[in-house]
């Protein structure tokens, strides 16, 4: 790969690798039968892969190095074609260090969904790391989908008690994620709507920032809105269905088109580098006067 492309999807906000930490109050046992049937069963079917196999499912378990609990999974149903030929996406679960509170201190902040987030958090002590491999030039859709499968693997396999996506700044109780999934919200854990009260700008008015955080992590831009005196919680759903419309549809919204949530609603797009931390692309949406905060000096 070219420093080119490196800086580029750095510029982005892209993610190479995928990860996801699975947080327990103690050291889970897994029953790695149960494990690989789940795992086939949210991934796909799979062919043979050789002796190491076990329920249609090509697993390879180190024997002389890395981890004694480090579980690397070949996903046959999800192919990457590349110059040398096919390579399937894989997935891998490890144990690792478990990270200072201090980490999450982000994320526990902008847990509006999930109030008791910190407090579990803070009794966690070990930390299971799902990460995929080979898997960045699938669709972003694909993408998510197989990285979901194999969290739902592990989840009914061995329940954690809090899930953390690294790529969103999310923390997410574990059967809400799972129930969340089930109907159909595949970005609950992989999306964050974050919102900041701004502060000391001398405008005397209430003003904030919402966005939203992980899209772009998967290859899409993430959205934005700077504004003045709309309800929050109102344009959180706003946010969320435009989000859901760029993952599903990709980034097919051009510079200076409109979206609308109602019939009189026309709020122009553009594309910019996000506000607030980490730098990444975001769709800015600008409702208009007298709505419309700013967008920053330095757009894209």
């Amino acid at each position: 790969m070219t420093s080119e492309v490196v800086e580029e999807e750095q510029d982005f906000g892209f993610s190479r690798v995928y990860a996801i930490e699975l947080k327990y109050r103690q050291k889970p046992a897994i029953d790695r039968t149960r494990l690989y049937a789940n795992m086939e069963l949210y991934t796909g079917t799979t062919q043979q892969a050789g002796e190491s196999e076990r329920a249609g499912l090509a697993v390879w378990e180190p024997h002389e190095s890395g981890p004694d609990d480090l579980l690397h999974f070949f996903h046959l149903n999800y192919m990457i074609s590349y110059s040398e030929g096919e390579m399937p996406a894989q997935t891998s679960l490890m144990p690792v260090d478990n990270r200072p509170e201090g980490d999450y201190a982000t994320a526990v902040q902008q847990s509006w969904h999930w109030r008791e987030a910190g407090e579990v958090m803070g009794g966690c002590g070990y930390t299971l790391l799902l990460t995929d491999l080979m898997a960045s030039g699938l669709e972003p859709q694909d993408r998510l989908r197989l990285i979901t499968g194999a969290l739902r693997a592990v989840l009914e396999t061995a329940p954690c008690d809090a899930v953390y996506f690294r790529a969103s700044d999310k923390l997410v109780e574990p059967q809400a994620y799972l129930a969340a999934v089930e109907e159909g919200a595949l970005l609950y854990g992989a999306m964050n709507i974050r919102f900041y009260n701004v502060e000391g700008t001398g405008s005397g008015r209430s003003e904030g920032l919402m966005d939203s955080l992980g899209l772009a992590a998967l290859g899409i831009p993430d959205v934005q809105c700077h504004f003045y005196d709309l309800d929050p919680s109102e344009l959180a759903g706003q946010l969320t269905d435009a989000a859901y419309y760029l993952f599903g549809q990709g980034d097919v919204i051009e510079d200076g088109e409109t979206i609308g949530f109602t019939e009189d609603m026309r709020w122009r797009c553009e594309h910019q580098y996000a506000l607030a931390q980490p730098q990444r692309v975001v769709i800015d949406i600008d409702p208009g006067d007298p709505y419309y905060a700013g967008r920053q000096a330095n757009s894209r």
